[in-house]
């Protein structure tokens, strides 16, 4: 079936599909959805199987107020070679934050570096050249699915009554 975004239309009381910029019917690719700033949404896309070990992120053009369409830019606007890094295992992204301007993005996953089943919960801050680890932190229960997750939070002026 692939990758598809659903949302709620509350006017007329069904779902409705919303395009991504990519194509995926690949089971073991991996789709993250985050915020960037509180108006366009960025989405990061990794072929798992393909053995690429390249993460490729878009964003969307400004979502209207109705929420009714959702395009994104053509462009990507970042693309990361993981295997130029040299890292001791292969990166599945769980969650991210992407500065649009600056071209990077805070990354956390989880890392089994030796094939030990001991893994590792991983932030780190990632640009088209670079890399740089900011945290690891052994997971006790590794048989949970023990996964960081950086989130946003944008604080809104409307009130909920």
């Amino acid at each position: 079936m692939g990758f598809f975004l659903m949302k709620f239309d509350f006017t007329e009381e069904r779902f409705v599909r919303l395009p991504l910029p990519f194509q995926s019917f690949d089971p073991e690719d991996t789709a993250v959805l985050s915020v960037v700033r509180d108006e366009k949404l960025s989405v990061c896309h990794q072929e798992i199987l393909a053995w690429s070990n390249v993460m490729r992120i878009w964003v969307s053009n400004k979502v209207e107020e109705e929420g009714k369409v959702l395009s994104w830019r053509k462009d990507f606007v970042l693309t990361v070679d993981f295997d130029k890094f040299q890292l001791p295992c292969v990166v599945n992204v769980a969650s991210f934050l992407l500065d649009e301007e600056k071209k990077v993005a805070v990354c956390c996953d989880v890392c089994d570096e030796e094939m030990k089943g001991e893994e590792k919960n991983r932030i780190y801050i990632v640009g088209e050249d670079m890399y740089k680890q900011v945290y690891d932190d052994d997971i006790v229960n590794a048989y949970l699915l023990n996964c960081p997750l950086v989130l946003t939070y944008v604080p809104s002026l409307v009130h909920i009554h």
